[in-house]
C-alpha cells in the first residue's frame, strides 16, 4: 500500500440546494442517509460458480449498533435472485462458507448466546450452525465454551477445524465434517497460550499455526478484576511456528527464535515452503501501530526445517512474501528505497524461492504509483494488483519477465478486483458518484475490461436511486513542485451556473 496519498488528493465540496429545487420525486442525500448506509461483505462463491453467500450489514442509528445477516444470490441471474436467509433481527450471521459439495453452509451466530451468561459458561459467543441455501431452518453444529473464533474445511473436504476458547486461550477442534450435527469437536491444540493464526497444509495431513511461547496469567487475572493502568510498551511473549498432525495429534514447533516473533505466515501450494513474518522482540517496536517497520520475511523449507531469513533492515516495512501458483517464486512489495525510512513508493521484490541467499529483482521502478501483491496469474507470469488512475482505482498488470506494468480497466469509478482463493472465481467491487458499493462476478482475468459481461450480484442500498446527487467532475492542477494533482468536484444539486454557493474543501495528506 502506497505511503503518499490516493488517488483521490482532494474533494471539492458544494453544499446542497434546498428540497424544493429538486424535482418532486427525489430530496439531496442528507447526513442520515449517509449514516444508515447498509453495508454488504463476505461474498463467498460455492464451488461450482452457481451461488453466492454473503452478508449485509444494517446500522441501528438510534442504539449505535449494528446487527448482520446473511443473503444468497445466482451469479448467473444476479441481483434480481438475491433472497435473505436469516431474519434474526437482534442477532448476527456472519462468516458463511460453503460445504465443499455445496449442499450446505455453515455460519457462525450468538442466536443462541444468553443475554445474562457469565464470561466462561456455554452458550456464550458465536457457535457455528448450518443451513441449506433452498431452504431450512438453521440446526446448531458448536456448543463450544466461549464461543467458536473461526473455522475451515480441509482441502479434501473431510474435516473441519474450529478455532474456539476464550480470547487469547483459543485452541484447535477437529470434526468430521460427515458428522457435524453427531459428533463433538476433538481438541488437537493444548498448550495454555492461544492459537493466533491457523492453516490448512495443501495435502490436509497437517495445520499449522503460530502461538505465544508462554501465557501471562497474572495479566489476565489483573484484567478480570478491571486493574484499568495502562502498561505502554507492555512485556508480551513471542510467538513460534507449529504444526499439528491431523491424524496423531503431535504438536511440532517449526520455526522459534529470541531473535524475532513470527507473527504471520503463508503457505506455499505445493507445501514445500512457508513464508512468515518475523517481528522485533524489543518491548519498544513491538505492539505499537508501526511495529511492521520493525519486522522481516523468512522463509521455512518444510521438507528439512531449514530457515531463510530475506529481508534485513531497519524502519523499512513489507508486505508478507507470498508464493506464485507454480511454486516458482516468492515475491513481497517494499518501498522503492529498502535502505531507510522513506516515503516512496512501494515495489515489488521478486526471487526464485528455492534461490538461497539470491537476491531480490526490485519490479515497477517505471509505474508512478504503489504496486502490491494482489493475486498471481495461473501460469505464475503476471502479478494482478489495483492502484490508482487520477480520481479513480484500476486494475494493473505487472509482467514479472519484462517487468512491464499494464492497466486493464478504464472505468470512471474505483474498482477493486480480488480473486477469492478457494474457487479462483474473480470479483469486481465498484462504486461510481451514482452507484454505493457493490460487485461483479466475471469467468477470468480477461473479462475484466468487458463491461458487457458484468453481473451485478447486489443492490444494497436501493434507496439511493431515490435520491437526488450532484454531479462529480475530475479537476486537475500543477502543484509547487511541477506535479499534476487531481481532485473531485461535486456541484450542489440543483447547481445553476451563475450562482454563488457555499464551498467546502476536504483536503487529504498523505
Amino acid at each position: 500500500m502506497s505511503k503518499k496519498a490516493p488517488a483521490f488528493l482532494l474533494a471539492l465540496l458544494l453544499l446542497a440546494l434546498p428540497a424544493e429545487a429538486v424535482e418532486a420525486q427525489q430530496r439531496p442525500m442528507n447526513f442520515m442517509d449517509m449514516q444508515l448506509m447498509r453495508r454488504g461483505g463476505s461474498w463467498t462463491p460455492s464451488a461450482d460458480g452457481a451461488w453466492m453467500l454473503y452478508t449485509v450489514t444494517t446500522p441501528d442509528w438510534q442504539e449505535a449498533e449494528s446487527q448482520t445477516d446473511i443473503h444468497v444470490v445466482s451469479m448467473v441471474d444476479g441481483v434480481a435472485s438475491s433472497r435473505r436467509l436469516t431474519y434474526t433481527d437482534t442477532h448476527d450471521e456472519v462468516d458463511p462458507a460453503w460445504a465443499p459439495d455445496g449442499s450446505f453452509f455453515l455460519f457462525r451466530s450468538d442466536r443462541d448466546a444468553r443475554n445474562d451468561s457469565r464470561e466462561g459458561e456455554r452458550g456464550g459467543g458465536h457457535q457455528l450452525y448450518l443451513m441449506r441455501h433452498d431452504g431450512g431452518e438453521a440446526r446448531k453444529v458448536t456448543d463450544l465454551e466461549h464461543g467458536v473464533s473461526d473455522y475451515g474445511f480441509s482441502p479434501d473436504g473431510a474435516r473441519l477445524v474450529v478455532r474456539a476458547g476464550e480470547a487469547g486461550e483459543e485452541q484447535l477442534f477437529l470434526v468430521s465434517t460427515d458428522a457435524l450435527l453427531t459428533s463433538e469437536p476433538v481438541q488437537v491444540t493444548g498448550a495454555e497460550a492461544g492459537v493466533e493464526d491457523w492453516e490448512w497444509s495443501p495435502d490436509g495431513r497437517a495445520i499449522y499455526f503460530n502461538r505465544p511461547d508462554a501465557f501471562d496469567s497474572a495479566d489476565k487475572l489483573r484484567r478480570e478484576k478491571d486493574f484499568t493502568v495502562d502498561v505502554k510498551n507492555q512485556v508480551t511473549p513471542l510467538s513460534s511456528l507449529w504444526s499439528v498432525g491431523v491424524e496423531s495429534g503431535v504438536e511440532e514447533r517449526l520455526a522459534s527464535s529470541p531473535s524475532y516473533s513470527v507473527e504471520g505466515f503463508v503457505v506455499s501450494d505445493d507445501g514445500r515452503w512457508i513464508s512468515f513474518t518475523g517481528g522485533s522482540p524489543e518491548r519498544y517496536e513491538r505492539n505499537i501501530t508501526q511495529q511492521r517497520l520493525y519486522a522481516d520475511q523468512y522463509l521455512l523449507e518444510v521438507s528439512t526445517g531449514e530457515i531463510e531469513r530475506l529481508t534485513e533492515n531497519f524502519e523499512v516495512g513489507e508486505s508478507q512474501a507470498r508464493f506464485s501458483p507454480d511454486g516458482r517464486w516468492i515475491a513481497f512489495s517494499g518501498p522503492d528505497d529498502m535502505e531507510r525510512y522513506s516515503m516512496t513508493e512501494s515495489r515489488i521484490y521478486l526471487r526464485e524461492v528455492a534461490d538461497r541467499g539470491g537476491a531480490f529483482r526490485k519490479l515497477g521502478s517505471s509505474f508512478d504509483q504503489s504496486l502490491s501483491v494482489g493475486f498471481w496469474s495461473d501460469d505464475s507470469r503476471t502479478i494482478y494488483f489495483n492502484a490508482g488512475v487520477k480520481v479513480t482505482s484500476q486494475l494493473h498488470a505487472l509482467d514479472i519477465e519484462r517487468d512491464e506494468v499494464r492497466q486493464l480497466t478504464d472505468e470512471r469509478a474505483a474498482l477493486s478486483v480480488s480473486r477469492n482463493d478457494d474457487t479462483g472465481a474473480i470479483f469486481i467491487g465498484y462504486q461510481d458518484p451514482k452507484t454505493p458499493p457493490t460487485v461483479f462476478p466475471v469467468a477470468n482475468v480477461s473479462e475484466v475490461d468487458a463491461r458487457q459481461r458484468w453481473i451485478q450480484l447486489v443492490d444494497i442500498n436501493p434507496q439511493v436511486a431515490d435520491l437526488a446527487l450532484g454531479e462529480e467532475v475530475e479537476v486537475n492542477w500543477t502543484s509547487s513542485d511541477g506535479k499534476t494533482v487531481g481532485g473531485v468536484l461535486v456541484y450542489p444539486v440543483g447547481y445553476q451556473e451563475g450562482t454563488r454557493y457555499p464551498l467546502i474543501v476536504a483536503i487529504h495528506g498523505g
